[in-house]
Parts: structure tokens; sequence; C-alpha cells
């Protein structure tokens, strides 16, 4: 046999005996330790989408990390499978015709594993432009091909002056333009448009193939059971052509064990080995082989875990501050830099470790529900202000800490190495994970890398004379953020890669910090975040019981963010699309919920319904939501500018508060990872950087509606860490208009209600609950009296910019 390229055919009487052989060894090797096994993994190996009537080829890093490799494949008939040992990548074809869900089992050295992929049809989308010029290059562009001007061009086949192109997408919410010569316009035949933020439009696209009206849901039913899992399958097709599909950690779960009768599905969990009592169960309702939601269930000692159990990246509610804007704790650091041109919002304010770490000592995180901190950047700063080369051409300091000019030295105004070290400890005392931001996509010129290995670095010349500086997109990988911000060229440089890489787990060794927040990630290359993975899993997380938390910032389109996000680079990056639904929707009063339900559907199956991804409603480079909400800006204004003007801005309206809160439910109660930017939980407002990098304000220094906002946050971050149904349950939606939006979660504990309206009057909706749904009791738990239940008729009364969290009592 050829073990350079293996190509395995479906032969009967040899596929017979391999799965004989895979079945044997699952028997011997299921309780084998996976850190003695160095072909063993200890990742979950994640469900993968691939096209239909495409070769998908796969580094097999990114689905798993093993101190070694060795795939042998076993034939499956509807995805043909070859493993490419000199690559280490693995090439998917499905079969002519298929399309659903199938298991590709395959033995890495001695250790058996099932691959979980799913093969999607796509919905066919033509675009149409009228293009009146002669000789003149047409394309289109949006956030399905990562606002590519280049990536798809038009045709006018028929010279009749209309330009097209189809297109294959995902159902979802799309953005796009197109591209006339030098000239970029929305789409004049579409009357849906956004703003843009750059004092344009978008066209607005919503595909809807009408395929998830066929797919079975599975959810939670609730039991007290410990050792049993109860589901219901909701479908509007017959219960005879339902199967499932279940696997416990990387292997499937025997079927002898579980039970579908009509539309309910039986898990028996009394006889785990001991190897799968602490595992992760996944389960799956198909219908003609197309499948539905992922279900995941975390065991602890082989029952279902609770809030008791070990702390899980799911359960973390992540607070976002800038050291130097947050508290300060020693006044004898203070030291801004003196130019006669900076500007005092982009100066060094006084922010430090010793401040923090005071806050954190105060139990105020514990007091609003924190239980994770992101800090900005900790390496040591320049001490001169610079002009950035953009016009006006203002001069700022390195306050944020993005611009490095050291490796491992902490910038002094900030404290030392040894206070990052005991801030970390006392925040781990207090039950508190840090996530250190990262930046490897640049250093400042001052760094000792540049001024002595200029070879590692690009350069901001293009051929044609122009600048690459922040030309994000068009040369997404080399640009520069500005002329003294040099980024680093790791595809053609091995010792960058390499010292970047080593320098991330030096950060993690020395300090202690539970994971990163990588800065400007679109912009590094995979094979830095390989790398950096690869160092980490087999560094870092083998001495670790919770395993290093990885999360990037990439504003693109979904196919660019997922790209990063798999086992072998990150855990997770900023759900950035749905934010800019989120801040679309509350802004614009034509906007509709049916978008943001539409977008949230995308984002659970491109990233999974247990996903990691974080979902904000602000961040350090972004306008703040609460000005936003008021109108002192709109998506098309430039939210820079409005910074250095006087007066700065407030907040006049109560409503502004009213609708924050509905972000704030929203946030608390979806899948996902909520991440708070600081100040968001009182509602502190501003424009853009560095307006919306104000001081952080505590206690008396609040008013008094901004007291009664912290108050209403905390509601929410209390309920989230109360109800593990929140964090790891499923999601369904049962109402959605204009204005309303009403779903639920749901795990074996609790099933709870959750609803909104952004209208500013009183709405009343009557909806109808599933078949499987029972509902004894209805309470709400945040105190109010909006909802009444007759039968399966669900009665909502919401006040203007109101919402509620509603527990159902069922008999059990």
């Amino acid at each position: 046999m050829n073990y350079k390229r293996r190509i395995f055919m479906a032969e009967q009487q040899y596929h017979t005996i391999q799965v004989l052989i895979f079945t044997l060894l699952i028997g011997c090797l299921s309780t084998c330790s996976n850190q003695q096994n160095p072909y063993g993994t200890t990742d979950l190996i994640e469900f993968i989408s691939i096209n239909p009537g495409e070769t998908t080829t796969i580094p097999v890093s990114d689905i798993f990390y093993a101190e070694k490799y060795g795939l042998n494949i076993e034939p499956n008939r509807e995805i043909s499978g070859e493993y490419i040992p000199e690559e280490n990548s693995l090439k998917l074809t499905p079969k002519d015709g298929f399309s659903g869900v199938s298991l590709i089992r395959f033995i890495n050295g001695r250790v058996p594993l099932v691959l979980p992929l799913i093969v999607k049809t796509k919905t066919e989308v033509t675009f149409r432009c009228a293009v009146p010029e002669k000789d003149v290059a047409v394309f289109v562009m949006g956030n399905f091909n990562n606002w590519s001007r280049t990536a798809t061009p038009m045709s006018d086949d028929d010279n009749d002056g209309i330009f097209t192109r189809s297109v294959l997408l995902d159902d979802g919410i799309y953005e796009y333009q197109f591209v006339i010569g030098n000239r970029e316009i929305y789409d004049l035949e579409n009357p849906v448009k956004v703003d843009n933020g750059f004092g344009d439009f978008n066209s607005l696209l919503q595909v809807q193939s009408g395929a998830a009206d066929s797919i079975p849901g599975l959810y939670f039913l609730q039991t007290n059971d410990p050792k049993k899992l109860l589901f219901a399958v909701d479908t509007k097709g017959a219960a005879e052509v339902l199967d499932y599909i279940a696997l416990i950690n990387n292997q499937p779960y025997p079927k002898k064990y579980i039970k579908l009768q009509e539309k309910t599905v039986c898990v028996d969990l009394s006889t785990l080995n001991s190897g799968q009592k602490e595992g992760i169960l996944r389960i799956v309702a198909t219908r003609n082989n197309l499948p539905g939601n992922v279900i995941t269930v975390w065991l602890d000692n082989g029952k279902p875990a609770g809030n008791n159990a070990d702390f899980k990246w799911q359960d973390a509610t992540i607070y976002s501050l800038m050291i130097d804007r947050f508290a300060n704790g020693n006044i004898e650091n203070d030291r801004p830099v003196n130019h006669p041109e900076l500007d005092r919002r982009a100066n060094f304010q006084g922010g430090d470790f010793a401040g923090l770490t005071k806050i954190i000592e105060s139990g105020y995180f514990n007091d609003i529900g924190i239980n994770t901190l992101w800090i900005s950047p900790v390496n040591q700063t320049t001490d001169k202000a610079w002009r950035e080369y953009p016009e006006p051409h203002r001069y700022y300091t390195g306050y944020h800490g993005y611009w490095s000019v050291s490796p491992k030295k902490t910038e002094p105004r900030f404290g030392s190495l040894e206070q990052l070290q005991n801030l970390v400890e006392s925040a781990h005392q207090h039950g508190l994970k840090i996530l250190l931001d990262f930046v490897s996509n640049h250093v400042h010129i001052e760094h000792v890398y540049f001024q002595e290995n200029r070879d590692w670095f690009g350069s901001y010349e293009l051929t044609d004379g122009s600048y690459n500086i922040r030309r994000w997109d068009e040369y997404r990988l080399t640009t520069w953020f500005d002329t003294f911000l040099p980024s680093f060229d790791y595809e053609n440089s091995p010792a960058a890669l390499s010292t970047m890489t080593d320098n991330a787990v030096w950060w993690l060794k020395e300090t202690g910090i539970d994971g990163f927040r990588h800065d400007a990630t679109k912009h590094v290359p995979y094979i830095f975040w390989r790398e950096l993975t690869r160092k980490m899993k087999s560094r870092i997380n083998p001495h670790r019981a919770l395993s290093v938390y990885q999360i990037g910032e990439t504003f693109g389109g979904d196919d660019l963010i997922k790209s990063y996000v798999n086992n072998g680079m990150l855990e997770a990056q900023f759900n950035m699309n749905q934010y800019f639904i989120l801040r679309r929707l509350m802004t614009d009063p034509q906007s509709d919920f049916n978008e943001l339900k539409a977008g949230l559907e995308k984002s659970l199956s491109v990233y999974g319904y247990n996903n990691l991804m974080g979902n904000i409603i602000g961040s350090h480079d972004q306008v703040r939501i609460m000005a936003l909400l008021e109108g002192d800006l709109t998506l098309a204004e430039n939210g820079v500018e409005r910074a250095f003007r006087e007066p700065p801005i407030t907040v006049d309206e109560y409503a502004t508060y009213l609708k924050e809160r509905l972000l704030f439910c929203y946030l608390m109660t979806i899948p996902g990872v909520p991440i708070v930017f600081y100040g968001d939980e009182f509602g502190m407002t501003g424009a853009n950087d560095p307006d919306n990098r104000r001081m952080m304000r505590f206690d008396d220094e609040l008013s008094e509606w901004e007291t009664e906002q912290l108050h209403a946050f905390k509601q929410l971050t209390k309920l989230r860490n109360e109800y593990t149904c929140l964090r790891r349950g499923d999601y369904l939606n049962l109402y959605t208009d204009k204005d309303v939006m009403i779903y639920s979660r749901g795990d074996r504990e609790h099933r709870l209600i959750v609803g909104f309206s952004k209208s500013p009057h009183k709405r009343t909706v009557t909806f109808t609950l599933p078949n499987w749904l029972v509902v004894n009791k209805l309470e709400s738990l945040l105190g109010n009296d909006y909802c009444t239940a007759a039968g399966k008729e669900i009665s909502f009364e919401i006040p203007g910019w109101g919402y509620d969290i509603l527990r159902i009592y069922s008999n059990l």
C-alpha cells in the first residue's frame, strides 16, 4: 500500500473489515489517556460544513491537535476522503447529489475518531447592475466576499448594458455595492439600503431558501432524572422519516442507548464508561439526512453539568477595559506626554495596574456579575506623540497600548511586571479570568525588533508609488496601520514567526493569564495562528485545568471570520456582523427584527449552536452605543471628528437608557459569550476614539439614571449566571415582527422565554407555543406582569422599549 497517498474505495468486503477493526479499536482505546498517546487529542472535533460538488482541503491540525498525525480513513459512501501525509491535510469530496450530514470515521495512529461533516446546499442569487459606460470593469462586492473590489467580476454577455453575476449564498443578511471603474455605488434598483458609516449606503439583501422549514429542531425537555436526557423533535414533517446522530466526545454514541419514539428522543446516560463521564455529548436530529441544530451537553461525573460544575468558557461574561482609562491607583507613575499639538483626550490619563487591582479587590466585578476581564495591551509603549498619516494628521500617544516598543517590559505608567502578576493573582482569587490583549500584527518603529530586524517586516510603499496605509481589504495581510507602525511579514520571515509566537507563550507563563484577545486578526496570516495555537496546546494546556481561550478581531464576512475559528487557530472572534445588525436595528425606525432573527440564525449555522463567539454592543473602536441610541451621532457621521468637538456628548433622554437595557437583555440571553465595554453597564456615552475611552466612573460619580441602569444590568447578569440554559442551552425563535422578538432558551433543568420590543409604544402580541412545550405556570424573573397563558396561547403585553424573561413551569 502506498503510504504517501491513500485513496480509499468503498468496496463492500474491505468496508466490512474496516468497520470491524474500527469498532474493536473503540472498545479497546476509548478510555486511554490522550496525554499518554501522542496520536490522541483533547480537542472536540467540530461539525464542519463543506460545499456540494466541490473538493475541500483542510489542514488536519485545524480539525484537531495531536502531537503526531497518521490518518487512516474508513471508506464512506457519501463523501470520499483522502489523507495527504506530506501536507498533513484531508481532501474531502461529496459524491454527486449528496447533501446533509455524514460521519467520516478514521484512525489517527491507533486512536479512533470521527469527523462530522455537513454538506450544505446554497441559494443562487443573481446581481444586476445597469452601466451606461462602455469598456469599464464592473464588480460586485459585499460581506459575502469580504468586500473585495476585484474578486467577483460581473459581465454583460449580450451587450445590453446590464451586467450580471450569480453567486451561491447561505441564508442570511448581506450588504453589498457595485464597483464600476473607480466608482462604488449601491444598487439603485434595490429599495432596501443602510448607512455604511462612510457617508454612503450599502444595499441590503436577505436570502431565504425555505430549507429551514423542512429541517428538524431538537430541544430539551425538562426532567428530574440525572441519568436521562429527553429532547423534543420539532418538525413539520412526518415522524417516520426522522433520524438522529449522537456523539460522545469524538466517537459515535451507541444507538442502543437512544430511543426515538414519535417526536421524542431519550438518551440513557447510565452506561457511560469512566472516560465518558466527564465528556461532551452532542446530538442532532435529521430529516431526509438534513440536520437541524446541534445540541451539546457537558457531563460532570456522568450527569449533565450544572452551575456547580467547573467553569467552561461558555460560562464567561467578559468585561473589556482600557488600563489607562479605568482607575488610577498610583499617581506617582502618572507621566502624560508633553506636545504642543496633542489633545488631552489622546494623552495618558493615569489608569494603572494598582488602580485596577483595587477595583478587583473591592468586589466591583463580582457585584455586577462579571467573571472575565479583557485588559488592553500592557507592553511598554513610546514616550512621544506621533502624527497619524490620514488627514487631519492629529497627534496621538500610545496610551491605549497598541504601539509596543518592548517584547517583555510593561509600560512604566501602568506598573511593573510584578504588579501585573499580582493583579492576575488577585483576579483569580476573586473568581475572575484574565484575557490579555496581544498585538501580533505590528509594533512601533522604536521597537527593538524593528530596529534590529528590518527584514522581519514589509514595506508600506507599493510598486506604483502609493502608500499601503489602512488599505484594510485590498492589502489585508500587508497593510500598515500608519507609517510608524510596521506590520510583520510572517510568511517570509520564519524568525519573526518563531519569535512572536514564543513571546505570546512567554506572557502566558510569566503572568498566569487565562487567554488572549488578539488585535487585527484578519491582517495576520493563518500560519501565525496555527503556530501559536500549536505551541499553546503543547506547552500550556497540558499543565492547566482550563484550556487557554483566544478570541480574535476581524471585520469582514462570516466566511472570513470563521476561517480563523477552529481547533488549529482561535476559539472565537467577535460577532461583528451581528453587532452591525443590532446597531442598525436600534437606530433606524424602519428596521425590522426579522433582520436580527435571520442574522442570529445565520450566526448559529456558521459558528455552531454552542459557540464561543463574542457578542458585543460596543467596543473601543466604535462610537459608544448610547450616543447612537440618543441620536447624537448617526451611523453615517464621522465619530472621530465629533470626538474632538465641544461640547462633549451627554445623555439627556431617559428613553436612551431603556433602549440600552433592551440590548443588555439580548446580549445576556443569546448563544455565545457576552462582552461588555467598560462604562456601558451604566450607560456611558461618547463619540469614537478617543471620546469613547473616557475615564471610568464609580459609585457616587454616577447620576441617578446611571445608578438605575447599573441595577438593571446586574439583574440580567445575575440571571445569566443563575440559569445554565442561558449559557449552554438550546435556542428557539417563537415570534418575530418588525418591533418585537420573542425566543426561548432551555436545558434539562429550565426553560425560559425572552421577549422585548423596540417600539416606543406598548405592544400586545399573541403567539402559539409548539405542541411539545407544556406550560402549567409562567413566572417573570424580573418581577413584571406582562404575560398571560391560556393553553398554548401566550399573550405578551410589552411596554415601550420593554423586555422580560419568563420561566416556564411544567410537570416533570
